[in-house]
């Protein structure tokens, strides 16, 4: 498991911050998630060359805007899950995913933290977590080779 930091390993791109010299500043971005309001390919290219390191990408709304543009570059994406949308219909649609354990439903909740949640890590690369579920699951998370972002109670990723 690799834990991945918010504000240093993990960063939201957005039209409010394109241009931030401070987050251009971190040497090595792990994943970013491009949160464009209005995505362009203009704006994308940009958020490319300003982090050449970074490969990985989360895309929660835009799919096909995003995937038009990046399909074209070297570079790997996860679609991150938005509440309402069901699981399982959203595992069928999308192959690479970040799970936002905090966008499940609470029956979604329950079902794979107490009946699946390995099963669902064998088919994840990345995972958004709150610090409780971390401390409940570690052990498990341990044997896992993918990226775990804790996040806040109330942080939104």
């Amino acid at each position: 498991m690799r834990i991945t930091k918010i504000g240093s390993d993990f960063i939201t791109i957005t039209e409010d911050n394109l241009y931030d010299e401070e987050l251009r500043g971190i040497s090595r971005v792990h994943l970013i998630k491009l949160a464009f309001f209005s995505p362009t390919e203009e704006k994308v290219k940009k958020v490319l060359s300003f982090y050449p390191k970074t490969n990985r990408f989360i895309i929660g709304d835009n799919i096909r805007i995003y995937n038009y543009i990046l399909k074209y570059t070297s570079k790997k994406y996860y679609i991150q899950n938005q509440k309402g949308v069901g699981i399982i219909s959203f595992f069928r649609k999308n192959n690479k995913v970040l799970l936002d354990f905090s966008n499940l439903s609470a029956y979604e909740l329950h079902f794979i933290l107490n009946y699946c949640f390995e099963d669902v890590l064998k088919n994840l690369e990345v995972i958004s977590i709150d610090d409780s579920i971390f401390h409940d699951k570690e052990e498990i998370l341990n044997l896992w080779n993918g990226n775990v972002i804790i996040c806040e109670e109330g942080y939104v990723i």
